[in-house]
């Protein structure tokens, strides 16, 4: 899986927030009068990528706008643009701030996504010792494949269930009877 860059997702962000698709600087510059959320993520992307010299153009009747697309080039011409804004520099507006949270955010989801399930894993496996469920029963309830639900639990690859699937297990284990009660007698279901 490719890593996601600033800059892509500053390209795909934008073009959200503007309501359309295209990387046009005109029609985004256009964009930025009605929606003016568009306009911090639009400075941040055409200096990552490079076009900052044509946006300047763009921006001739907003002066302030020129101004923060010079601060920006600036930063990022002494390498310091991603530093600048993953440490809040006072130099820049919050509004660049969230921008750059919103892409770290989305950068490391695969990650926090991959923990989670991990989390969910142990709980099921705690569960599942104490539940009087098969393996093969929970893959037919849940709807899952039994090769994969396997790999989750015993071989602990989260890749294999979805985090929706992952909670879906704990719930599922959650609902299900205990095995044996208090005397150690053993409970069906």
């Amino acid at each position: 899986m490719r890593q996601l860059t600033f800059s892509g997702y500053l390209e795909s962000y934008v073009q959200y927030l503007a309501g359309q698709q295209t990387v046009a600087l005109p029609r985004l510059v256009a964009a930025t009068v009605s929606n003016p959320r568009v306009v911090e993520p639009l400075l941040l992307w055409a200096t990552a990528t490079g076009r900052a010299e044509r946006l300047a153009g763009l921006l001739a009747d907003r002066p302030q706008l020129r101004a923060e697309l010079a601060t920006l080039q600036s930063i990022r011409d002494h390498g310091r643009l991603e530093s600048a804004l993953a440490t809040e520099d006072p130099v820049l507006r919050p509004e660049y701030w969230k921008a750059w949270h919103s892409y770290v955010v989305r950068r490391d989801s695969h990650a926090r996504d991959t923990q989670l399930k991990l989390e969910a894993r142990k709980r099921a496996l705690s569960l599942e010792a104490t539940r009087n469920v098969s393996r093969y029963r929970m893959a037919k309830d849940l709807g899952l494949n039994q090769g994969n639900l396997h790999a989750f639990l015993g071989q602990g690859n989260p890749s294999k269930l979805s985090l929706d699937h992952a909670f879906a297990l704990v719930s599922y284990l959650e609902a299900a009877p205990v095995s044996r009660d208090k005397a150690g007698k053993v409970l069906y279901a």
